[in-house]
């Protein structure tokens, strides 16, 4: 007579290995900052200088073939201080942040009637440093709206057709929607049609009334430069099996210059000088949760996602 048992069989659990290259301009990037130097900027004009350094640290480092150009809202000679001397700038441009800080403060001489669209049109004409071959970012700084003769899309286009097969972006660093904003450091009516510009093109908004003007620029550098900040994971995660590397080295699990989990979009977000560079490998590595997505009750476990 014969007994038949029941044998247990451990099964051995693997983490999920979600992994991307990050992107790279290989043919480089030109980026003009439209700079507003009506009467009203003083102040913004300042904040934006004394952060310079938070802005091209990111390019210095990034290993991005770029050109870097200012012009403003109203670049007529008389319109700008009298020492003003812009240049373009490069990788090897010394003392890149001092330079840049100087070019950014333009004076408040300028037009009140801003016309950002216009000139930068004419300075993507006249600057013989800037490539067509190049993909082309731009920064509009401002706060006030435009009053260009040409309407934000047609803008677009006409930056689409200077470039073509390139990669082309409006950022627009203005006053907020609906009616603009107000702080400590500026006042600003809402900037609609660079905003216009901005979602036509997929750049990227930020708000001229912003009390963190290091983040704000760090953010900027960013998109300038192409690098995702964001990947998204292709299952909800166990939160502590969850390990984030670049280049197979360790990023640290904190808001500031590392990462921090989105339970709500599912993604992982890079911070300041810990966003991966151009052409580095993200490898995220976790066990997938297991439990009930939708369960009411307690779990027993934090998943770190959260239920409806």
């Amino acid at each position: 007579m014969f007994t038949l048992g029941c044998v247990d069989y451990q099964v051995e659990r693997r983490p999920n290995i979600d992994s991307w290259t990050q992107p790279s301009r290989e043919s480089g990037v030109d980026i003009l900052w439209v700079v507003d130097n009506s009467c009203s900027m003083s102040e913004e004009q300042e904040q934006l200088s004394l952060h310079a350094t938070s802005f091209v640290s990111f390019l210095s480092n990034a290993a991005v073939d770029f050109r870097l150009v200012v012009t403003t809202t109203d670049p007529d000679p008389k319109s700008l201080p009298f020492d003003y001397d812009p240049v373009t700038m490069t990788a090897d441009t010394a003392d890149l942040a001092t330079v840049f800080a100087a070019a950014v403060e333009v004076g408040t001489e300028g037009d009140r009637d801003e016309r950002g669209f216009d000139f930068a049109l004419e300075a993507l004409t006249e600057h013989a440093d800037l490539r067509k071959g190049a993909d082309l970012e731009l920064v509009f700084f401002s706060d006030e709206d435009d009053y260009s003769e040409i309407g934000p899309i047609a803008f677009v286009n006409e930056l689409q057709a200077m470039r073509q097969g390139k990669a082309i972006a409006v950022n627009a660093v203005v006053g907020d929607l609906p009616e603009g904003c107000a702080s400590l450091l500026a006042a600003a009516d809402a900037g609609v049609r660079y905003i216009d510009a901005q979602e036509e093109s997929g750049g990227l908004r930020e708000s001229i009334c912003s009390a963190d003007y290091a983040a704000l620029l760090e953010r900027i550098a960013l998109k300038v430069l192409g690098l995702e900040r964001r990947f998204a994971l292709s299952e909800v995660p166990e939160l502590d099996t969850l390990e984030v590397r670049v280049d197979d080295a360790l990023i640290p699990n904190r808001e500031r210059h590392g990462w921090v989990y989105d339970p709500g979009n599912n993604w992982v977000e890079f911070d300041g000088y810990a966003v991966p560079p151009p052409g580095s490998t993200v490898s995220l590595s976790y066990f997938p949760w297991l439990g009930d997505l939708n369960a009411s009750g307690d779990t027993g476990e934090d998943s770190g996602v959260e239920t409806p």
